[in-house]
Order: structure tokens, then sequence, then C-alpha cells
């Protein structure tokens, strides 16, 4: 059992139930279509969408997580599609509107070609939104990787997908100082970094 499925197993829920605020709140921008979410864990931001009308293609490395989406999304009587997967394998042969990146954090030597693989699944005209915490959030007890080379800077999405793209037009990107309230795992002071990107058709 990998370290989030034990996370998963052993917590009613980790990140609650209620879908991120930036995410939910960048998503309510946008005429509802398909989306792909990376690593969403126990599903709350993919069955909020799915919720808000759009088609959700989600997917996470943790069989628990996956198994406690569906049966969440049974019992709120929503429709989405959620399999097992892994982030730097997974493969898709379709584009989507929106690709979600929530608190996904990567090892530093696997960061890049992540970002540039879920670059790969936006649609011409589409767009990348992400939130991960930011390098100054080190030393805060409300979440998130402990080592500085997991961690995110303002010009780590654009350095990532620009180093071999020119095809991102910067919406949005701010260093955001809050207060997180997100199941047990996400509580209090914090700092992340948003972002929202999309690729020129």
């Amino acid at each position: 059992m990998n370290m989030w499925d034990e996370r998963y197993k052993t917590h009613d829920t980790v990140y609650g139930v209620q879908p991120n605020v930036f995410w939910a709140s960048r998503m309510a921008l946008l005429p509802a279509g398909s989306v792909c979410l990376p690593c969403d864990g126990e599903g709350r931001n993919g069955l909020w969408a799915a919720e808000q009308g759009w088609d959700v293609h989600a997917f996470d490395l943790s069989e628990v997580g996956v198994s406690k989406t569906q049966q969440l999304a049974q019992a709120r009587g929503v429709e989405l599609s959620v399999q097992v997967g892994n982030a730097m394998t997974m493969e898709f042969d379709r584009t989507f509107d929106v690709v979600g990146l929530v608190f996904a954090h990567m090892p530093s030597e696997m960061r890049a070609a992540f970002h540039r693989r879920a670059w790969s699944w936006v649609k011409p005209g589409g767009h990348l939104v992400a939130e991960g915490f930011h390098r100054d959030q080190l030393g805060l007890g409300s979440g998130g990787p402990k080592t500085l080379d997991m961690l995110f800077h303002e010009d780590t999405f654009v350095e990532d997908l620009t180093e071999v793209e020119d095809n991102a037009m910067l919406v949005w990107n701010a260093r955001c100082e809050q207060v997180l309230d997100e199941g047990p795992f996400h509580q209090g002071p914090s700092v992340t970094c948003q972002v929202v990107l999309q690729k020129q058709a």
C-alpha cells in the first residue's frame, strides 16, 4: 500500500469534500466543457465540477482515493470518469478544455515533465488551472511537501512550459497568502502559487 492509500484509508476525508476555492472560482468563469484532473485524490474537485455540468475525467495513483471518489459520486448522484493512473504514464486519446492541477506536487526531477504532460492534454484555446504550495510555505504547518525542491515559485509553471512551448498565454499568476480550511491536512495560514495559462490556437 502506497503512502496515499494509507492516508486516504485512515481518514474519513483528507482534504475535505468542498472544492479548492481557487479552482472553483476560476472554473466558474468558464463555460462548462471537458476537464481533466490528475492527482484528484478523494475526488472533491472532480465531483464539484461534474455537479456544475462539466464532463470530468479524473485519475489518481491511489486505489483508495479513486474508490472513495466513486462512492461519493454514487451518493451524490453525479457522473464522472475516474480511474487509477500514474501521472507520468497516463495517456489520453483526446484533449480537454481545462486541465486542473490542485496541489499536484512532484519531485523536482519529475516536475517539468509532468507539467508538460498536463499541458499536452489541454486543447487549443483551453486552460491549465493550477494551485500549489509556494516555497514560502516551507515551515508552515498547514500542509504541503516538506522539501524545498517540491514547492513552487511564481515562475515555475511558465518556466517549465516555455522552455519547450511558445503557445502559452499567462492569464493569471499570483503568490497568495491565505488561510486554508480544506479537511484535516490543509488547515491554517499558507502561501500558495495560483496560475492560469491558456493554450493559443
